[in-house]
């Protein structure tokens, strides 16, 4: 099952976002001129499924996420902020934390059908309550748990039981459900590999597919027949990261780090971590130490700049972001935050 989805459209509300509360005009010009941009990102999403986070900075997808805490923080039921934020999981393979949002979503539907008849409920909420099981069923698929997204997509089959596209998909997820059967039962998961490159390949291949559980598993099949193989541990990291697992990633990085403490890559996935979990600092220390192992990263560059702007240290994170460019002069995201930078510069002068 892929994440491609047909076109549909989030019902508009009619809930005022925190951007248009009362406030000096100064104020309201700050915080939408600071917010612009991930409003615009919001909008995308709301009017196209397929629209693609990917070269999206860790920086943006924490203001946006950010953004849509405090909107669900204010109103629980706000069912679209629910929404997208299940979405930006998704697409930026956070499954767990998309299953966790969609829920509520569900939930913020579920309490409005208690008053109303099934069928006004679904000419009101049907598109939405879809979306929302449609979405959590692709993110259980994406953790290897079949049988759950498929309990999911009959819930959407009890409301629209002649929808093609569900059906399709239920047809799909049976078929990965029937062939882990097969496997469990052939007990081919327990038995040893005959050598460990094979669940090296098996990790890769879970990690490519964006089976992020899979692969932690499958790596950690290969680290019990060699502990101390720096990539592997390294790979591990990857896939804890891309589960929000981050206090587990930051582990896997110091043991591979350890082992090899001049693998650049390691120091700069690791000092993405340390970012998410709130350690801009410690990120800093780490993306150095990337940079001084390999200064041709732009991920490394860039995410210095980003959490440099972020903590206001605006020549600095000026620098980092031209290095940034001097590798890829045409990224849109470095683009974008050296004019952001250079607008902190011109206030600072005021």
């Amino acid at each position: 099952m892929t994440g491609k989805e047909d076109e549909y459209e989030f019902e508009k509300t009619e809930k005022s976002s925190s951007l248009d509360e009362e406030s000096t005009g100064s104020e309201v010009n700050e915080q939408k001129e600071s917010y612009l941009d991930i409003i615009n990102i919001i909008g995308s999403l709301m009017q196209d499924e397929n629209y693609s986070l990917k070269n999206e900075s860790i920086l943006t997808i924490n203001k946006i996420l950010s953004f849509l805490n405090k909107e669900i923080y204010e109103n629980k039921n706000f069912t679209e902020a629910w929404l997208i934020k299940g979405t930006v999981l998704y697409k930026t393979g956070k499954y767990n934390g998309a299953i966790d949002a969609f829920d509520g979503a569900l939930e913020s539907m579920s309490e409005k059908t208690s008053e109303e008849k099934l069928d006004t409920w679904i000419k009101s909420y049907g598109i939405n309550y879809r979306y929302a099981l449609k979405f959590k069923a692709f993110s259980l698929c994406k953790l290897g748990r079949y049988r759950e997204a498929l309990n999911a997509l009959d819930e959407i089959s009890a409301i629209y039981p002649e929808d093609p596209e569900i059906e399709s998909h239920k047809n799909m997820l049976q078929t990965l459900e029937n062939e882990r059967l097969i496997r469990r039962t052939g007990n081919t998961q327990d038995q040893p590999p005959k050598h460990p490159g094979i669940w090296e390949r098996r990790g890769k291949s879970s990690y490519k597919l964006g089976k992020y559980e899979e692969a932690v598993k499958e790596f950690d099949r290969c680290l019990e027949s060699n502990p101390k193989d720096a990539d592997i541990l390294r790979n591990k990291g990857s896939a804890l990261y891309m589960l929000g697992r981050y206090e587990e990633a930051i582990e896997a990085f110091n043991k591979s780090l350890e082992l090899n403490p001049r693998d650049a890559d390691a120091w700069n996935l690791k000092g993405s971590t340390l970012y998410m979990i709130g350690s801009p600092e410690e990120a800093l220390r780490a993306l150095d130490k990337a940079l001084q192992r390999n200064p041709n990263i732009f991920e490394a560059w860039f995410n210095k700049g980003s959490i440099l702007f972020e903590l206001g240290k605006y020549k600095q994170a000026l620098s980092a972001v031209e290095n940034a460019l001097r590798i890829n002069a045409e990224d849109i995201n470095a683009l974008t935050l050296k004019t952001s930078i250079l607008s902190g510069l011109k206030q600072d002068e005021k």
